[in-house]
């Protein structure tokens, strides 16, 4: 059975997780339409922070950091049968992990709401009701950590033996569930649009959705010759080494996801409708992170691992190279364009039902400040597996520590300021940005070189195309809102207010659609133009991947 190579996997990475994310926004929307932005909406989403915090701690990316090098050794080495040992240990061990906590986090769910979501008991708006209703969705969710775990690891595993079409498809269905969960909650449930008794719906989706996780994945496990014994050989080497390596791992990756998850709970609890405004803002940000940032640098991470096992150093700093390179390419310009587009979009894709200009205004204004995190976090997604491939089990969650407490002092400074809820996405910015550049310098240091001349070259050819990108789009934008009477971006200098049961306006789907997508096409169009004027040598190496790519369809099968 052949592996699949670094272009197959990120590809299918790509695909699958741009499939995930239409269903994503599926998912949000359908949520928006029937429970909006404010009172109703703001408990479910805090919800979501209890187990997913335990998810990031038990297993989350620290899986793939501490599974992936391990098991490739064994494969590279020959041993596969005894990588099945380590298997069988490990996923017993982490899931029984995952039915204590769960159990851990039913009985104590109201106390952990106050830690999440601080804000609501003080909140006029909310009231300490919206506690207790978080704390009752939280109770419904606890289970799905025990799901998501084993299908952490189980990805982990499948990865290592460089399969990646189940891991990719797994959270297609994942969301599968929740979006039934939604629609059963909006409409069998509700007795009126915005009535929370119907989030009650998707919180038992979430559950059904994690438990297809595992569903998914188990057969290509299978097929790979595992079968689980129930074990807890801790003193196995294989097992040592993960557990050795998975801590600090843990601690490392951990800090972006409290970034994201945590923090704007946190945060935005203190506002009427600030969580549900940073959640879908923050949703545009992690889409397109997910789909370049996250799929590329998984795909690379099993050969970062295997050259630096081998001592390939060189052949290491120009896959490196080349998998950043790659990820800014994307995401400076989808960072360019989020910012202003940000009213045209949040508007193209939340509006309706429940979701009124209120709350489009309040999503935008975050949004605005969040997109900048775009850029910092992909450069992490790459740079913080590039020192796992070296084993390094200190520098990350050390430098995770510095900016997860830069962006909370920002955040703390900047909430009593008219920023108010959107201070936590300014801070979240600015806090990984510095994060991604003391993590770059200190592996160019650590590696004495990692072609830093042409990368930095690549950045600022970037830069520059995606200025031309933000001129020409937010042109189109305002020409074309001008002839379908639409809005184009507000960049306001004050938090708006969410106003619940706020009016919403008649703008033409149809008009803001068209809005939104010419002024894309324009653009991209004035990017790439710009990068092909300045000689960029992304735009050749692109070419060549996607001929090579066609050429090796007929003698590489994907599984």
């Amino acid at each position: 059975m052949k592996r699949q190579t670094i272009i197959a996997g990120a590809s299918i990475m790509m695909v699958a997780s741009l499939l995930s994310r239409v269903l994503g926004y599926v998912r949000e929307k359908t949520i928006g339409y029937y429970w909006g932005v404010g009172p109703q909406a703001d408990p479910f989403w805090a919800a979501f922070m209890v187990p997913d915090l335990l998810y990031y701690l038990l297993a989350g990316g620290a899986v793939g950091a501490a599974v992936i090098p391990v098991f490739a050794g064994y494969l590279r080495r020959g041993e596969e049968r005894e990588s099945w040992r380590v298997a069988n240990t490990i996923i017993t061990l982490f899931t029984g992990c995952a039915v204590i906590g769960a159990a851990l986090i039913a009985v104590f769910a109201l106390p952990l709401v106050t830690l999440v979501a601080p804000g609501f008991a003080k909140n006029r708006d909310l009231g300490p009701e919206a506690t207790v209703q978080c704390a009752r969705y939280v109770r419904i969710l606890a289970p799905m950590i025990i799901f998501t775990v084993t299908s952490a690891f189980i990805t982990g595993i499948l990865q290592a033996h460089r399969h990646f079409t189940a891991p990719a498809m797994a959270w297609l269905v994942y969301n599968v569930g929740i979006i039934g969960g939604a629609f059963v909650g909006g409409i069998a449930i509700n007795h009126r649009l915005g009535d929370p008794t119907g989030l009650v719906g998707p919180s038992v989706g979430v559950v059904i959705g994690s438990l297809l996780l595992v569903a998914v994945q188990l057969p290509s496990l299978v097929a790979r010759g595992f079968r689980y014994r129930p074990r807890l050989e801790l003193r196995h080497p294989g097992v040592r080494e993960i557990l050795k390596l998975f801590l600090p791992y843990m601690a490392g990756l951990a800090f972006t996801q409290i970034c994201l998850l945590w923090l704007p709970s946190f945060f935005g609890s203190w506002f009427s409708g600030g969580v549900s405004s940073l959640r879908y803002a923050n949703r545009l940000v992690v889409m397109p992170l997910s789909i370049f940032g996250v799929s590329i640098s998984t795909a690379v991470f099993p050969t970062l691992a295997e050259e630096m096992d081998a001592g390939r150093i060189a052949e290491f700093r120009r896959t490196f190279s080349g998998a950043l390179r790659a990820v800014l390419i994307l995401s400076v310009p989808c960072a360019a364009a989020l910012f202003v587009l940000a009213g045209p979009i949040s508007r193209l894709l939340w509006k309706g039902g429940n979701f009124g200009e209120s709350g489009i205004a309040a999503a935008e204004y975050s949004l605005l400040f969040y997109v900048a995190s775009l850029i910092g976090l992909s450069g992490l997604q790459i740079v913080n597996r590039a020192f796992y491939s070296l084993r390094d089990i200190r520098t990350p969650p050390l430098v995770g520590i510095g900016y997860t407490v830069l962006t909370v002092l920002l955040a703390i400074v900047l909430m009593r300021t008219r920023l108010q809820y959107a201070a936590i996405a300014l801070g979240t910015s600015i806090g990984v940005t510095v994060g991604m550049l003391v993590m770059f310098e200190l592996l160019r240091r650590r590696l004495q070189g990692i072609e830093g001349r042409a990368i930095t070259l690549s950045f600022l050819r970037m830069l520059v195309a995606a200025v031309a990108l933000a001129v020409v789009a937010h042109a189109v934008s305002r020409w074309l809102g001008g002839v379908f009477h639409v809005p184009s971006t507000q960049f306001a200098l004050a938090a708006p207010e969410v106003v619940v049961g706020a009016p919403v306006h008649g703008w033409h789907l149809t008009g803001v659609a068209l809005q939104v997508l010419a002024s894309l096409a324009a653009g991209g169009v004035s990017y790439l133009l710009v990068l092909h004027l300045l000689g960029a040598p992304e735009l050749k190496s692109f070419r060549e991947a996607i001929r090579r790519r066609r050429t090796a369809t007929a003698s590489v099968p994907v599984e």
